[in-house]
């Protein structure tokens, strides 16, 4: 009976870890959907940025650089998805994107998704498993239930994950 209340005690504490460690896969998720025109904006700024500097118009994709001739001057109109904007105002898209780039990979890497696991017995092998299930776990986001491969981990570390996924998964 000792051994049961001890490893039901395990469960209930890994659950509880788990449960911060996929609401921050949840919540990096949901920031990377809701910012990924951000993101793509980052990675062909440099190229929005050499067509701004010489004055030629550029078509991206979803961003187009135009340039409107007046008199002896040259106007640069950047257009993201059919809006008209000023180079400022892409100046500061730009700066956005940067700082979310930053706080994503701050906040949203391996060893960040494991801060509530620190000082827990068997963290690299629950690191192991986070890596290999990642985009599985990412499922439960969208509330559904992931097919994860938990027999490398002991059991009360396996329950954890699972009652923590079907708390949450129950919650969304």
């Amino acid at each position: 009976m000792h051994s049961y209340d001890a490893i039901k005690a395990l469960t209930e504490e890994y659950r509880s870890r788990f449960v911060k460690v996929i609401q921050q896969i949840c919540r990096c998720k949901r920031e990377y959907e809701r910012n990924r025109d951000l993101m793509n904006i980052l990675s062909i700024g440099e190229d929005i940025t050499q067509c701004i500097k010489s004055k030629r118009p550029c078509d991206l994709g979803f961003v187009k650089v135009k340039i409107v001739k007046k008199f002896l001057n040259a106007q640069v109109i950047i257009v993201i998805n059919n809006e008209e904007i000023t180079v400022d105002a892409f100046n500061k898209l730009v700066a956005s994107a940067k700082f979310f780039k930053e706080w994503y990979d701050n906040d949203c890497s391996i060893d960040s998704y494991m801060q509530p696991l620190i000082g827990a017995d068997h963290y690299d092998e629950i690191k192991e498993f986070l890596v290999k299930n990642l985009e599985k776990l990412q499922y439960v986001c969208d509330n559904a239930m992931p097919n994860l491969g938990l027999n490398d981990l002991p059991i009360y570390v396996s329950n954890g994950i699972t009652k923590a996924i079907s708390d949450l998964v129950r919650k969304v």
